[in-house]
């Protein structure tokens, strides 16, 4: 086997092992928001909620310092203030990525004092159009004032744009959400590919004209790259051939999984996605056949027929699973 038999994925990339002193939190399942584009949607929902505390002695116990609170909408999670408060107290990081939909200069007094960073998702700078793409109506002067807020407690802010055809999905619409993070107070932009979305995808580096290294295989030659446009600290964040198959699939993909920490307290290798029950043969229908078979009212070639096929049906299933477990455990949530 050759070197490119097997596919190593860049040493900046999530799966390649940056970030290793992070930890992913599914703090809570229940989200406000309709994004059409949600790949939760199809993810795992424990039926088990830990108490607030015991969520954190399961964080504790990672030995992890910077903690990043996620969801479903994490500020929908009751003892999100105490959450933090305590992770503090043991000298974490806290991070969290909101739609801000409940941001105001107030709830920030009440919630984010310790917090160390915020992410917020807003995916279009108009808020009309953004109301289009989530579901919910983000008045933008509250999120200026709550940046301005949070800036009182040097807590940093990031804006996270998925990036959607017919909404920003031109270099000239990346200027425009530019200029308007800076309008809000916001420190830092994220552009990001989806995942998984063939009709709403947007190229980043057809787009960007392949400037700021974005590039056509971000598995091999990085996903993620931090830049300064127009005075702004922008990233942008690439999906590969194992998020969409719109890009190259690496062959062989030699990835680090990172952890993610559930709601139900239990550590998984990376962000679980559930599967429809597919329409294969039970146990009960293999036993009809069998007997068909032993009675004569089933010949032979028309069994085997039958069950090479469940053979088949069966090895797509898992190689969609592999797929799509794939596309979930990168740590590429951040």
């Amino acid at each position: 086997m050759t070197p490119r038999d097997v596919s190593i994925p860049n040493e900046n990339n999530f799966c390649g092992g940056s970030f290793p002193d992070w930890l992913e939190v599914n703090l809570i399942d229940k989200c406000n928001g309709k994004c059409s584009w949600c790949i939760e949607k199809s993810g795992y929902h424990p039926k088990t909620h830990l108490p607030w505390k015991k969520i954190v002695g399961e964080i504790i116990k990672t030995g992890k310092k910077n903690i990043i609170l996620l969801g479903g909408e994490p500020t929908l999670f009751k003892d999100l203030r105490l959450l933090i408060d305590l992770l503090n107290d043991f000298d974490k990081n806290v991070y969290l990525t909101t739609n801000g939909s409940l941001l105001s200069p107030d709830y920030v007094r009440k919630n984010f004092t310790n917090l160390h960073a915020l992410n917020i998702s807003i995916h279009h700078y108009d808020s009309a159009r953004n109301l289009q793409i989530i579901g919910l109506l983000i008045d933008y002067n509250l999120i200026k004032d709550s940046i301005t807020e949070l800036h009182k407690n040097n807590v940093s802010v990031r804006l996270n744009c998925n990036c959607i055809s017919g909404e920003i999905d031109s270099e000239e619409e990346i200027f425009k959400y530019i200029r308007f993070a800076k309008t809000v107070g916001a420190d830092k932009v994220r552009f990001a590919e989806l995942k998984d979305d063939k009709s709403n995808f947007v190229d980043l580096a057809m787009i960007m004209k392949y400037e700021y290294g974005l590039n056509d295989d971000p598995f091999l030659l990085g996903c993620n790259k931090d830049v300064v446009i127009n005075g702004m600290p922008v990233n942008f964040r690439q999906m590969c051939g194992l998020q969409t198959d719109l890009k190259k699939k690496p062959i062989n993909p030699k990835q680090i999984v990172k952890k993610v920490l559930y709601y139900d307290g239990k550590l998984y290798d990376g962000w679980q996605r559930t599967f429809p029950k597919e329409n294969t043969m039970n146990e009960k229908d293999l036993e009809i056949l069998l007997s068909g078979v032993e009675s004569g009212d089933v010949p032979v070639s028309e069994a085997m027929r039958l069950i090479f096929s469940e053979m088949k049906k069966m090895r797509e299933i898992s190689q969609e699973i592999i797929r799509k477990t794939h596309l979930s455990s990168g740590g590429c949530q951040y």
